[in-house]
């Protein structure tokens, strides 16, 4: 439910969205070709963390910008922050909250 509403928030700012329940799906679509701008991940996932998904799909899109929705900080390590711009956003959080992450991760308003 909170992807589904986040999802509509990143839409309602201006950008295409393509969600993945899984770190394996998200990995998919970058190998399968698809292009993203950044990828705003949760630091935990059914299938991995996000700190090594964002560190997956780096080395698939280099520099790829991550934001990082969280309620503790304190998990991302070094990894999750790695190349490529990272922004972290504290839950709960509004569309407000999101806009502005998203606007500070890629340096530039929505569309």
């Amino acid at each position: 439910m909170i992807r589904a509403l986040s999802a509509e928030w990143v839409e309602e700012a201006g950008f295409e969205v393509r969600e993945a329940g899984e770190g394996a799906e998200a990995i998919a679509c970058l190998e399968a070709g698809e292009t993203f701008v950044a990828a705003v991940l949760d630091v935990t996932l059914p299938d991995m963390d996000g700190a090594s998904l964002a560190a997956r799909l780096r080395e698939i899109h280099p520099g790829l910008p991550v934001l990082f929705a969280t309620g503790n900080p304190g998990l991302l390590d070094e990894v999750g922050r790695g190349e490529g711009a990272t922004e972290i956003l504290d839950k709960p959080y509004s569309t407000r909250d999101l806009n502005q992450s998203l606007v500070a991760l890629l340096g530039r308003p929505s569309a």
